[in-house]
């Protein structure tokens, strides 16, 4: 049920995303605005983004195989990598190319700026709230209280970092692209409008160059977070437990994480290290029951 519900959810929201990019679009043509043109490449984008998604989740969820035996969690890391060095690297590089054209353009004008202005503040609107969404999912999980950027740079759910980043930087576009149009509107310059989309497509190279380097980190496989790893070091302080030699986890998927500790019991309680590793695990699932976790402990007697 809640699978289908977020299947439905996906859809309406990637039939938001084409609407707008028609919209704009045909607006773009019929005004020549270079900020139009820029918030297209926005929406093509943000469609983009939602199909590799959907495709990278479909990978993830196959079961282990001989070649995969932990599955393929990490394909929606892959594919969010996709989006962010081939949509808006190379959407962001197309803007501010065909945008920095029109600057060099003493013929580019552009016409019909209330139809221009109209779009740029339906989008503003649109892109305003999908920001307070995903800001309101982030301070359900941020139960640390940590910053913005800590938080994102401490997720490992690609599909929240990969939304909410896109929805902030396209916000900031709409912002400037809608001071852009406003200054080319009072004083008659389009040069005002060229450097709008000039910066909007800097923003999306920008995001790029973010969304890169996490997911570069995240397909390299990155440890479980600091509020995670608080959690999994509470259910290994027990009396039983004398110290821990070593503690290593890895984020299989974003709701996968592997778990694999050696550590030194008393030894009294050798003669029941089954039962106490049986209990330690126990702990940490019902810690952290959003995750599937997978737990391998190995115990020496002190």
């Amino acid at each position: 049920m809640e699978e289908q519900q977020t299947q439905q959810a996906r859809s309406i929201v990637l039939l938001t995303h084409l609407l707008g990019f028609a919209i704009k679009l045909i607006g773009f043509l019929f005004s020549g605005s270079a900020v139009l043109m820029n918030e297209s490449i926005h929406s093509i984008i943000d469609c983009l983004n939602q199909g590799l998604l959907v495709i990278g989740e479909k990978r993830a969820q196959r079961g282990r195989s001989a070649l995969h035996q932990f599955g393929e969690g990490r394909a929606t890391y892959f594919f969010s990598t996709v989006v962010a060095m081939t949509a808006f690297f190379g959407g962001g590089l197309l803007a501010v190319i065909e945008a920095g054209r029109d600057l060099f353009d003493p013929s580019h004008e552009v016409e019909h700026i209330q139809f221009v202005v109209a779009i740029l503040f339906v989008s503003l609107y649109i892109e305003v709230t999908a920001v307070q969404s995903g800001y309101r999912e982030i301070k359900n999980e941020n139960t640390r209280g940590l910053s913005l950027l800590h938080f994102l740079k401490d997720s490992r759910d690609a599909d929240l970092l990969l939304g909410f980043t896109e929805n902030i930087f396209a916000l900031a576009s709409v912002g400037i692209a809608l001071a852009g149009i406003l200054l080319t509107a009072m004083t008659g310059n389009a040069l005002f409008d060229s450097l709008g989309g000039i910066l909007g497509g800097c923003l999306l190279l920008l995001a790029a160059v973010f969304l890169a380097k996490e997911f570069y980190s995240l397909l390299m496989g990155e440890s479980a977070s600091q509020q995670d790893l608080a959690k999994i070091n509470r259910c290994f302080a027990r009396s039983e437990v004398v110290t821990i030699n070593d503690l290593r986890t890895l984020h299989l998927s974003p709701d996968e994480l592997l778990i694999v500790a050696d550590i030194v019991i008393e030894r009294q309680a050798s003669e029941k290290s089954h039962e106490l590793i049986d209990e330690i695990e126990s702990a940490i699932h019902r810690a952290m029951p959003q995750l599937k976790i997978y737990c391998y402990i190995e115990t020496q007697e002190l």
